[in-house]
């Protein structure tokens, strides 16, 4: 008979349960949420997941086996490319203090709440390692798990696979819950493009018998996909959510088996047909050693963050939204919500001059911006061509006259703006003087650079010491109230190493002093705004956003595929931490919907790049529309979407395809306010959408507006739920905008 379990203390929400005997395990319960794992076979493997807080009896699970061709262990590790599925000794379990630097949940009044840690700790004698098996609850629906691995014996050893969760996510019959003429119960919902301006392209497809992978093409980058997915059972309504808090390369693994008896005229025997779904989120790499380990040295590696549910699209999506504000991200500096940017880069690009600058920040005062940032040009020396003279973090030659760039930020302070800089730390341009003097100082392979010569190696003490200082010494002397980061190159292949006879691969040593680097910074700084951007959206992983305050969402800066980028990146980050951009920076302006419409696709962070090269240049209209659009903005659309729900009208769009609507919604969470853009995205079906809001009070009644239509009415909650607002677009790229006030 087996011990009875040892419940640790924490939150009710928030449990975890160790049992002894000779098949010891934990179960965790986090809010309505329940995992259990068990330890039989010198393997650490899945019992069951449950989303409705229910405790499985024990009774179906005393004879229950794992054949070794069944991947059910909770995570996977491999050493000198030995798998390690079996070998294990149970060695310890216990709740210890959260060593984790993630933030706690707070209840209703912004109370912390308790966070329960376990760790589990597993002897590999015939490997020679021990793995502690961490995972934090905190009574929402998000697990967090990672591994600590330390070499126990006297010589080096070679990581060369993990996953630091995986295991089941369903076992069971299946025949008679789905619909004819569907083969699996399994859809997979991931980033299917890699590619610069591509973010976003997250929709499901269906999960036939075999095993999928998705690596996002190794590119020494989380993005511009993102490593992460949904899993969906269409004979439950059960989908899983897992992210892989990551900026380096990864992989990850769902393994669908079907079975079933066939029997006369190939007809099934529906109580013989059963499913199974495994998974794996981890690592990937370019060599045969993500990571060489010195005896008794241990390391830690990335968090997976998995839950389940049983809910729809948007009680998904807010829960998601919720853990990424109140536990991934760090908190909001006060004061400095989601302001409103102009960037230099619209009129000015590659010829910055102090005297334009400062009209382009009068620009931006007039039309209500709230910070003014100098991107890239300001640096270098000539010609100045800024991808060639990143490195050179100082002021270029043509910005002398007029002051050079801290008469433009004393400008921009006497404006009343915030200022904010674009500095590429990671990199070496072929132009710059850092790349003549250090040429040790790159990042290569094989002896030779990488990422055409550019990529500096932040696994080197020297190069860590020399981008921290610079970013540290330009926020000092420049009194920076915000610092912008950029990359711009991907680490494909990556760099690597010959350490102890092993080939290395130095992502993962690369994105642990990346990370920790700008934990300092941040902790150094703490009313500085640091804003993450790789290519645009390079690095949307929870591991890179975990030390950023908001993010770049893509460069791409046209209709529709913008619109549909902000649609689907929503589905795991909340808007208010997305930039989206409004101007004149990139050509195909022929393309573009009406101002409008260009306006609406800031429905989230806007940066206004480029709206007149001088105050006399802006036409009247211009002005009007972009000071009307940035104080609805800043009085109705900001306050809702801050902590807010985000509802999907139109979920899962196909960046490839032609979809006639992309429909947002951000609702306040009292019901007192919502806001909804639908953007006309194609020309293709009726020219009318039936907008239903979702986040509306029934009982109350609100003052509805169309911005577009210039119309007003009042209407109870109940008759717009129910009856909804025909919204009329004929031409592509056009749009509605719509208020709903509470009385």
């Amino acid at each position: 008979m087996a011990a009875k379990p040892k419940l640790t203390a924490g939150a009710p929400e928030a449990q975890i349960r160790f049992r002894s005997g000779e098949a010891p395990g934990a179960c965790y319960t986090s809010g309505r949420r329940v995992f259990d794992e068990m330890f039989l076979g010198g393997r650490l493997l899945s019992r069951y997941w449950n989303p409705n807080g229910q405790l499985w009896p024990e009774m179906h699970f005393g004879g229950m086996r794992w054949r070794v061709d069944q991947p059910a262990d909770t995570f996977h590790l491999s050493i000198n490319r030995q798998d390690l599925a079996g070998g294990y000794t149970w060695t310890a379990a216990e709740e210890t203090p959260d060593p984790s630097a993630y933030r706690p949940r707070q209840d209703a009044s912004g109370k912390p709440l308790p966070v329960p840690h376990g760790a589990v700790v597993l002897d590999h004698p015939a490997a020679g390692v021990k793995v502690k098996v961490h995972t934090r609850l905190d009574g929402g629906p998000f697990l967090i798990r990672w591994l600590e691995v330390t070499n126990t014996t006297t010589t080096a050893l070679g990581i060369t696979a993990v996953a630091p969760f995986a295991g089941l996510l369903w076992k069971h019959r299946f025949e008679e819950h789905l619909p004819a003429g569907v083969e699996s119960p399994f859809e997979l919902a991931y980033t299917h493009q890699f590619e610069w301006g591509r973010e976003g392209d997250f929709w499901f497809e269906p999960l036939a018998d075999g095993v999928k992978v998705v690596n996002g093409e190794l590119k020494g980058r989380s993005g511009w996909g993102r490593p992460a997915f949904w899993a969906r059972n269409r004979c439950n309504g059960q989908i899983f959510v897992c992210e892989l808090a990551w900026g380096g390369n990864y992989e990850f693994r769902l393994d669908s088996r079907l079975r079933g008896a066939l029997w006369g005229h190939n007809q099934v025997l529906p109580a013989n047909r059963e499913a199974e779904l495994y998974f794996r989120m981890g690592l990937g790499g370019h060599d045969e050693v993500l990571r060489v380990l010195e005896p008794g040295e241990t390391v830690a590696t990335p968090a997976v963050h998995l839950g389940l549910f049983q809910e729809n699209t948007d009680a998904i999506v807010q829960a998601t939204h919720q853990h990424v504000r109140q536990v991934v991200m760090p908190a909001p500096i006060p004061g400095r919500h989601v302001e409103i940017e102009a960037n230099h880069r619209g009129y000015l690009c590659d010829r910055e001059r102090v005297a334009d600058m400062r009209k382009d920040i009068d620009v931006a005062a007039s039309i209500g911006a709230e910070m003014y940032v100098v991107d890239a040009g300001w640096y270098g020396n000539e010609p100045n061509q800024w991808g060639n003279n990143v490195g050179d973090w100082h002021d270029g030659p043509w910005m002398k006259e007029g002051g050079g760039l801290k008469a433009v930020v004393d400008h921009a302070h006497r404006q009343g703006l915030k200022f904010g800089l674009w500095v590429e730390i990671e990199a070496a341009g072929a132009n710059s003087r850092l790349k003549q003097t250090h040429p040790d100082w790159l990042l290569k392979r094989d002896g030779q650079p990488i990422a055409g010569g550019r990529a500096l190696d932040l696994t080197q003490p020297e190069v860590v010491a020399f981008e921290e200082g610079e970013i540290t010494r330009l926020i000092r002397d420049l009194d920076l109230d915000m610092y912008r980061l950029d990359h711009n190159h991907c680490l494909q292949p990556a760099g690597n190493r010959v350490c102890h006879g092993f080939t290395e691969d130095l992502t993962w040593r690369y994105y642990e002093n990346f990370y920790a680097m700008f934990d300092r910074l941040r902790a150094a700084f703490p009313g500085v705004v640091f804003q993450n951007c790789a290519g645009g959206g390079g690095r949307l992983d929870w591991g890179t956003l975990a030390r950023f305050h908001n993010t770049e969402l893509s460069d791409w800066m046209r209709l529709p595929r913008g619109l549909k980028i902000l649609n689907g990146v929503t589905m795991s980050l909340p808007p208010e931490v997305l930039l989206r951009t409004f101007g004149t920076e990139v050509g195909e302006h022929v393309l573009e919907g009406d101002v409008d419409a260009q306006l609406r696709l800031c429905f989230c962070r806007p940066i206004f790049r480029g709206i007149a090269p001088s105050l006399e240049e802006l036409t009247p209209y211009l002005r009007q529309r972009v000071q009307h659009y940035v104080a609805l903005y800043r009085d109705i659309i900001r306050p809702t979407m801050i902590g807010g729900r985000v509802f999907h009208h139109t979920p899962f769009l196909p960046l490839a395809e032609k979809t006639p609507w992309c429909v947002l919604e951000y609702a306040a969470v009292d019901g007192g306010t919502s806001v909804a853009v639908v953007f006309r995205t194609a020309d293709a079906g009726e020219p009318e959408y039936l907008f239903r809001p979702r986040g509306l009070d029934p009982s109350r009644r609100y003052q509805v507006t169309l911005d577009s239509a210039g119309l007003g009415w009042t209407a109870s909650g109940r008759a717009l739920i129910h009856e909804g607002i025909g919204v009329r677009c004929e031409q592509p790229q056009t749009s509605e905008l719509l208020l709903f006030r509470g009385d």
